[in-house]
């Protein structure tokens, strides 16, 4: 639409919802940025990027958010209960969770080697991760075939492919210990914030909108 935006401006606003990861800001975006109307930002850096590039356009910042009736904290014994059904044998375990496109850009890949690594530290019986994703993706990697390779296609990793409802998937944030995206661009990072609101702690890169969920403003955790 930016090719013929006089045209369309001429009838009705032009309004871009845009979200940019990472530095450095794409100054070549310019001129499209200036064919809107206004421009909405998923994160605070698209918002910044947006408010120094094209401070002449109108910007808002609406970032994403989460059901807070579904991801929730949950009764303690109602999760002890679906962690050791779902979970068996996990009592003296570490679970870590990834939820996730199986995408080159979520490193789905580099997580799993990364995380034999930590398993030869503390030793195979003491952490499980937890995949909610499809393993064999064409935008990703073989999953199933990285594991056999590392030696960890014992229960170490565990894939989960079905789609659930979001109730389930609040169960699972309360379940974990911990949930992890490391993706090398990551435009906000909703299971992370889904997470977050289950009162589950996080473990992230600081990139794009994952930055946000880290910090009070002030200092990073």
């Amino acid at each position: 639409p930016w090719h013929i935006d006089q045209e369309i401006r001429s009838l009705m606003p032009l309004i871009y919802y845009h979200v940019w990861d990472n530095t450095p800001y794409p100054e070549y975006n310019k001129k499209f940025y200036q064919s809107n109307d206004l421009i909405v930002a998923i994160s605070k850096v698209t918002d910044d990027i947006i408010k120094t590039i094209v401070p002449e356009v109108e910007s808002t910042y609406l970032p994403h958010a989460v059901d807070a009736d579904i991801f929730k904290k949950l009764p303690e014994e109602e999760i002890k209960e679906f962690r050791n059904k779902s979970f068996p044998g996990s009592e003296e375990q570490v679970l870590f969770f990834w939820n996730n496109r199986n995408a080159r850009r979520k490193q789905s890949g580099s997580l799993i080697f990364w995380f034999k690594e930590f398993l030869d530290i503390v030793g195979k019986d003491k952490a499980r991760l937890i995949m909610h994703t499809e393993v064999k993706d064409q935008h990703g990697q073989d999953l199933e075939e990285i594991i056999r390779f590392l030696g960890i296609d014992n229960g170490e990793v565990l894939f989960s492919e079905k789609k659930v409802p979001p109730e389930i998937l609040a169960r699972i944030y309360n379940a974990v210990d911990c949930t992890i995206n490391v993706s090398d661009a990551e435009g906000f990072g909703l299971a992370t914030l889904e997470s977050l609101a289950c009162g589950t702690p996080i473990i992230v890169n600081m990139t794009g909108g994952l930055q946000e969920q880290v910090t009070d403003g002030k200092k990073w955790f």
